[in-house]
């Protein structure tokens, strides 16, 4: 089975840089007009974070350490 990975955003500390979305490879460099989505509570994930490979670029290049790469545990 292949492991399955989300890219899960502090909404407290994201200040919208863009930084993950530049260095995400689930992009590759394509998509990034669509940049940043806002979420409910008023933060920002990259688009495709629901694609993570668990690559952690994102969560090592975040200025403000607002990333946290987890992976997703399947419910029997």
């Amino acid at each position: 089975m292949t492991k399955k990975f989300y890219a899960k955003v502090d909404e407290a500390t994201c200040k919208g840089c863009g930084i993950c979305v530049h260095i995400c490879e689930t992009k590759g460099g394509k998509n990034l007009k669509n940049g940043l989505k806002r979420t409910l509570l008023g933060g920002t994930l990259p688009e495709g974070a629901d694609k993570c490979t668990g690559c952690r670029w994102c969560e090592r290049y975040c200025p403000d350490f607002a990333i946290k790469v987890e992976e997703v545990t399947p419910v029997a």
